[in-house]
């Protein structure tokens, strides 16, 4: 699940200072008190699991995952919440290990699905490439209602 420069592990208290620029370059503002009490409140939740790809030795990327049930049929799937790698760091590789390592635990998971949302903004297009060139399929709408 890695190559040489780069190791996929499970994200830790002392990796919140990485989730937070991860956060902030994803385009999601937040501080460091937030990242932690967010992460913390994440990480006890048997349902989540979070992955950071370190790049010799710094986090260059995380995925955020959970596991749920289908209401409409049997089953369970997994749906990747987050996933960012710096742009420092893209076109290495790491994203297609992050995606990967998020295979691997939604098969451990017994799910039969790995899904995502990804918005639709111009600036999205290349995630959308980078999502059907590892066999994802576009096949619905989001949509969100702010409260």
């Amino acid at each position: 699940m890695d190559r040489p420069e780069t190791l996929i592990r499970e994200a830790s208290e002392n990796d919140t200072e990485g989730l937070t620029q991860l956060m902030n370059e994803l385009g999601y503002p937040t501080s460091r008190d937030e990242m932690c009490d967010r992460f913390l409140r994440i990480q006890i939740q048997k349902d989540y699991r979070t992955l950071i790809a370190s790049h010799q030795g710094h986090v260059a990327g995380m995925i955020g995952l959970q596991k749920s049930y289908y209401f409409e049929k049997n089953g369970v799937y997994v749906r990747v919440v987050a996933l960012v790698v710096k742009n420092s760091h893209r076109k290495m590789g790491i994203g297609s290990l992050l995606m990967k390592a998020a295979e691997n635990w939604a098969k451990e998971m017994n799910a039969n699905s790995l899904i995502l949302n990804s918005g639709n903004r111009p600036e999205r297009i290349a995630a959308h490439q980078f999502y059907n060139k590892l066999g994802f399929q576009n096949y619905s709408s989001g949509f969100r209602k702010v409260l």
